[in-house]
């Protein structure tokens, strides 16, 4: 039988790239009961996608 090293969760954050934590990233929320994928957020200063229509809110 062999031992295992633990390796912290710190350990295996440094070993993951930017693009690998932006991947796997979740949120919490309570009022659908658990953690989820995150979802885009809104950049300030930036009202419109590439195609040129409203994103977010009233135009």
């Amino acid at each position: 039988m062999a031992f295992r090293k633990t390796i912290s969760q710190s350990e295996l954050a440094q070993g993951q790239s930017d693009a690998d934590r932006e991947r796997h990233a979740t949120d919490y929320s309570a009022s659908r009961g658990g953690w989820f994928t995150a979802e885009a957020k809104p950049v300030a200063g930036q009202d419109k996608d590439s195609s040129g229509a409203c994103r977010w809110g009233r135009r």
